[in-house]
């Protein structure tokens, strides 16, 4: 038997239930994971809410969760990849729970100095301001990227994404941020509550927004005829006024879903080997406290990640 927590239905944080179940039986090409630490993604929060686009798909009861770090437990027979006792991290689902079954094409071996709370923070976030930034925007050298949430879970990581590459950077946080944006290399930081980033962020070549509604509108109007803009959150795909906005600047409007990528978290891997990549770890809290980790990301106040404590190591 295992912890896990589930949802019955969609609804508030406290729909996360916190039950026993049976551990999962792996087949001869999974790994079995001890999960040591989980990250709370807003995907996390919308799914338990019944508003992310993947809710018309989902069966329950189901557990949340897209990624983790931890120990391989176990291995099928034909997994030749990793062994018992290997540290990994990776983007794979059902992930609030103690252990997990897992394609292991989805893992990748976790350094040695980097923590499982950093370690679990990095996939899923990694994955969609890497995919953003290189993929979809194309951000090189001397470009000008306005980046939204520039201190949060994704931002803080595309900010770093932008930097390798050469780019200049804007971005946004409240105040108290404002030191951590400069910590990260953002060589413009903006204090969206004092002032207005579409007059500062002007001509830019892309923005990375991570809110969608009137800041996407806003973002739009940065950005100069030819350059792009990419949206985050599903749940504003294809909203006509922005559509409409972007026609009118000739920019081009991406939505974009995150694709579990090995070869990039491999990548990962190694930017943290070098010191090039650095988690912030926002706020800890235990398992049994999942739903004051919901409830907490809701407000989305967070600077870096949220990380759920599920086992020592």
């Amino acid at each position: 038997m295992m912890k896990a927590v589930l949802i019955q239905h969609f609804g508030e944080p406290e729909t996360l239930q916190l039950t026993e179940i049976q551990k999962p039986i792996i087949n001869d090409d999974e790994v079995l994971i001890k999960v040591i630490c989980v990250a709370v993604n807003p995907v996390d929060t919308k799914i338990r809410a019944g508003v992310h686009i993947s809710c018309k798909y989902l069966k329950l009861p189901a557990i949340l969760g897209k990624d983790m770090s931890g120990i391989i437990e176990q291995v099928g027979k034909n997994v030749q990849s990793f062994k018992p006792g290997d540290a990994v991290f990776g983007c794979i689902a059902n992930t609030y729970a103690e252990y997990v079954a897992a394609n292991p094409q989805l893992i990748v071996k976790k350094p040695a100095h980097v923590s499982f709370n950093e370690a679990a923070g990095v996939s899923l976030a990694g994955l969609t301001a890497y995919q953003a930034i290189n993929e979809h925007l194309q951000v090189s050298k001397d470009q000008r990227i306005l980046i939204q949430s520039a201190a949060g879970g994704v931002g803080h990581l595309a900010v770093q994404f932008a930097k390798l590459n050469g780019a200049y950077v804007y971005g946004t946080a409240s105040g108290k941020n404002g030191t951590f944006l400069a910590e990260l290399g953002v060589d413009h930081p903006i204090n969206y509550k004092s002032e207005k980033f579409e007059e500062i962020a002007t001509n830019v070549d892309a923005v990375m927004d991570t809110m969608g509604g009137e800041i996407l509108y806003r973002s739009i109007a940065c950005v100069k005829p030819g350059g792009k803009v990419i949206c985050l959150p599903s749940s504003t795909k294809n909203d006509p006024k922005a559509l409409e906005l972007a026609r009118e600047k000739n920019v081009e409007l991406i939505w974009s879903m995150m694709q579990p990528d090995q070869k990039e978290l491999q990548l990962f891997a190694t930017l943290f080997e070098e010191g090039k990549l650095k988690v912030k770890v926002g706020q800890t809290f235990p398992l049994n406290e999942i739903i004051q980790a919901h409830q907490v990301m809701e407000t989305h106040g967070v600077s870096g990640k949220i990380i759920i404590e599920v086992s020592s190591d």
